[in-house]
């Protein structure tokens, strides 16, 4: 698990099952634990939602947040360009394969090929986030509280 990040599971208006993985907010930085990510293709990929949808999601009403999510988790490791999302372990791993990038079949091994290396765990455990199907969220507003 991602420190500084918090899972919420709520239900959306068909009564299915979202995952969340919510970035708690560093004093005025709402990007907190993630904010090495948000000026980079990785951070254009993670939804920033209102604080009263992820609210009204808490106590019932999803509506509102199932809205602002967009495309799936999937979705979105599918738009991490190949530059950005081939393992960092690609050229000299003896098990790699097509599919060590984000996308459905991310292997746990997964290193995210960013020169930072606290941005590339943080992108890789976002990778294996949104293999496991699940959202992760930047919350902008003070509508909600942990």
């Amino acid at each position: 698990m991602i420190p500084g990040i918090k899972p919420v599971v709520v239900n959306d208006h068909r009564q299915r099952r979202l995952d969340l993985l919510v970035v708690v907010p560093r004093g005025d930085d709402i990007w907190g634990t993630l904010s090495c990510l948000q000026d980079t293709v990785w951070g254009g990929q993670i939804q920033v939602v209102p604080g009263d949808a992820l609210s009204h999601a808490l106590h019932g009403w999803s509506l509102p947040l199932v809205k602002v999510l967009g495309v799936p988790p999937l979705v979105r490791a599918a738009r991490i360009p190949e530059k950005e999302g081939r393992c960092a372990l690609y050229p000299t791993c003896l098990i790699k394969r097509p599919h060590c990038r984000p996308g459905e079949k991310t292997p746990d091994c997964y290193e995210a090929p960013l020169d930072d290396l606290d941005a590339s765990l943080r992108a890789s455990l976002v990778a294996l986030a949104w293999r496991d199907g699940l959202y992760v969220v930047v919350v902008e507003g003070k509508e909600h509280s942990f």
